[in-house]
């Protein structure tokens, strides 16, 4: 079996999840993200107290060769990032592309812009 573990600020879509089972041969999804890391204080001049946390949660569920999914934060996001490579895990971010279309509704222009995703990548 192999997990993925995910801590970002937004649940999964259906075609990310379906992109996980097909090409990273994930069985198992674990949310690990909570209130706290859409959060992290913009003031605090580090976030390691922030993330010490999911640190913890990752040392105590995954095993090597898991896959960690991280965005957020950049400097949460890159600490979280290379503490999985030291425990022998995958990180990985998603990567989208951005659909914009305008239309004239009611004499207004009204711009909607769409993200599908693409893929997986993993933090080089």
């Amino acid at each position: 079996m192999k997990t993925l573990f995910i801590l970002m600020n937004h649940s999964l879509t259906k075609e990310q999840e379906k992109d996980a089972v097909k090409n990273l041969n994930i069985d198992n999804f674990v949310i690990i993200s909570d209130e706290k890391w859409s959060n992290i204080d913009p003031t605090s001049k580090s976030v390691l107290s922030s993330i010490e946390s999911y640190k913890n949660k990752l040392k105590e569920n995954s095993k090597l060769g898991d896959v960690l999914l991280v965005q957020g934060d950049f400097g949460a996001t890159y600490t979280m990032a290379n503490f999985a490579k030291s425990i022998g895990l995958i990180p990985i971010y998603a990567t989208t592309r951005r659909i914009v279309s305008e239309q004239l509704e009611n004499g207004k222009l009204v711009i909607k812009r769409e993200f599908k995703h693409e893929r997986f990548r993993e933090y080089e």
